[in-house]
């Protein structure tokens, strides 16, 4: 769930810089919520949790953890290798809803998918959001980049400026991701990726009780790098499996 380059995952995001304190500061987004909602941290499930990092932002350690993740560039080894003196931790390779194996009896207090869900095809999306509304009892913690918007331009001109990896747009795609009208943008993982549309998605099976900016909180999602979801299960409607 996390792209293939010539650099290992953590040596691009987490060496450093100010890139690195932009993608730290989803973790830290992470614990402050988790910590003023006050959650119950007695089980974990967490979609994309490449090597397991987010466990070390959690106020204190999960009795239970299971993560899922599509292991691209070996991070699922990397977890099992890192928690192995950890019984309760438990790392599986998934690419799809389907691959996620659970106990129709197995229940987590605190569900998270972090910078993932704009990796995931469109039409497994909701598959997912099932699958995790099947298995929670609790709080779901989402982080996804913004896409969209003037802050998406200010981006992609950064990364054109600096010829860093950068996405194709046409000239089209780039003024209809800009003003928003992202049903004209071409998808293809953060290509065209439209938060407000997951946001939806996730309000089918959870309620939505926070939107917020990444890392900037305080200001409008919409200028921020990240948006933070925090949503909680609907015990008012049944989800067949």
């Amino acid at each position: 769930m996390k792209s293939s380059n010539r650099y290992g995952y953590n040596e691009r995001l987490f060496s450093g810089g100010l890139r690195s304190k932009l993608h730290y500061a989803r973790f830290h987004w992470f614990k402050t919520k988790v910590e003023r909602l006050n959650c119950q941290i007695s089980s974990v499930l967490e979609l994309g949790c490449f090597d397991g990092k987010l466990i070390t932002f959690f106020p204190s350690k999960p009795l239970r953890y299971v993560g899922f993740d599509a292991n691209w560039e070996g991070g699922l080894d990397i977890a099992r290798s890192k928690w192995a003196d950890e019984p309760n931790f438990f790392f599986y390779e998934a690419s799809s809803p389907e691959d996620m194996h659970l106990e129709k009896d197995d229940i987590f207090s605190i569900a998270v998918s972090m910078e993932t869900l704009e990796h995931v095809p469109p039409h497994m999306v909701d598959g997912y959001l099932r699958k995790i509304a099947q298995h929670l009892d609790g709080y779901f913690f989402v982080t996804v980049p913004n896409e969209k918007g003037i802050l998406f331009l200010t981006k992609w001109l950064i990364k054109k400026t600096l010829r860093a990896d950068v996405q194709h747009y046409t000239i089209s795609e780039l003024i209809n991701a800009t003003l928003g009208r992202m049903d004209r943008v071409a998808r293809r993982e953060h290509k065209g990726f439209d938060y407000d549309l997951l946001i939806k998605q996730i309000a089918q099976y959870f309620d939505v009780i926070d939107v917020s900016g990444i890392p900037f909180g305080c200001f409008p999602p919409s200028l921020c790098f990240g948006i933070g979801i925090v949503a909680k299960s609907k015990k008012s409607i049944s989800i067949p499996e």
